[in-house]
């Protein structure tokens, strides 16, 4: 589906469908940033709280940042991809864009 780390294929390679008309723009990131928070940095605070205030922050922040990091890189394209599964169920394209409020002209 991706031909480089988030650049969707234009046309599958299996079944040649077009994948190119279904608009994924910036939902993956606010759902990754949204899933990462809520399912990785709340248990971390949660469980690890009695380390945080002992631990010397010259090693807690970059291996906080190193983890938050790997997590959000391993799960952007996962979720990339199912937004574009979802936006193909769905049946939405880039040729819906004069529905959306945002984008019809005054």
């Amino acid at each position: 589906m991706f031909y480089r780390y988030l650049k969707v294929e234009p046309v599958c390679q299996t079944c040649g469908h077009d994948l190119d008309r279904y608009p994924s723009d910036d939902g993956p990131a606010y759902f990754t940033v949204l899933i990462v928070g809520h399912l990785v940095i709340v248990p971390f605070l949660i469980l690890c709280a009695p380390l945080i205030f002992k631990a010397p922050l010259a090693i807690l922040v970059p291996t906080a940042l190193v983890a938050v990091g790997a997590i959000t890189l391993v799960a952007l394209p996962i979720i990339k991809g199912a937004v574009v599964g979802l936006l193909y169920a769905l049946d939405i394209n880039r040729a819906d864009a004069h529905l959306h409020t945002a984008d019809a002209p005054d």
